[in-house]
């Protein structure tokens, strides 16, 4: 990850994040937040079916993508007045969340093509790449057990080397799925309160904003 921001603790962020990591859970513990900030375990476990890129087929648009849209902005200023914040520190803190550094992803056999914005807008491809299913992991994060798929890319020009996937999931709300992508699987793993997060481009504002202030 290029670029760094100011996160949320474990259990505050397990409480924020808690409807777009709805559904990531393999396993949910009991006492959600219980767990201190910097408590997450890891551990490579075996694939529960065979993974591979067309579980995510097609084109995605980055959450990221949404959050300077006007007819957003309403929601922001839900959750300031419900949390006593400004709509500008919730607007900061969510876009730190989801921060990602393209707005759009392809999925086209094992093939995934990065653009600077969604597909249906026009976007322009940033980078491209052949991926390769590798493993499994999952990690225990402030009362959840999330799965992440990793895949790892040896094109000389791949803008990442390595991206960890979630499955996608919330089928019945909003469908989308959590990303990281870098250099080094451990230290993605480690990341602490950053879930990329992409969603189907026929996905509505509403459903936008209800993700924001649910």
């Amino acid at each position: 990850m290029k670029k760094t921001a100011t996160l949320l603790t474990t259990g505050a962020l397990a409480l924020a994040m808690a409807p777009l990591l709805a559904g990531c859970n393999s396993a949910p513990k009991p006492a959600v937040g219980s767990e201190p900030a910097g408590s997450a375990t890891t551990q490579t476990t075996p694939a529960k079916h065979e993974v591979s890129l067309a579980d995510w087929e097609g084109a995605w648009n980055g959450f990221n993508g949404y959050l300077d849209n006007p007819e957003v902005a309403p929601a922001f200023d839900e959750v300031a007045k419900r949390d006593g914040k400004s709509a500008e520190e919730v607007k900061k803190d969510f876009s730190a969340k989801v921060m990602c550094d393209f707005k759009g992803i392809v999925f086209k056999g094992d093939t995934i093509e990065l653009l600077d914005g969604f597909e249906s807008e026009g976007g322009k491809p940033t980078g491209k790449a052949t991926y390769t299913f590798k493993e499994s992991r999952t990690v225990e994060h402030a009362g959840y057990t999330l799965e992440w798929d990793v895949f790892t890319s040896d094109d000389a020009d791949a803008p990442y080397p390595v991206l960890l996937l979630m499955p996608v999931h919330g089928e019945e709300e909003l469908v989308h799925f959590h990303m990281r992508y870098g250099n080094d699987v451990d230290e993605l793993m480690a990341k602490d309160g950053w879930y990329p997060t992409f969603v189907k481009p026929n996905s509505t504002i509403e459903q936008i904003k209800g993700e924001i202030t649910e």
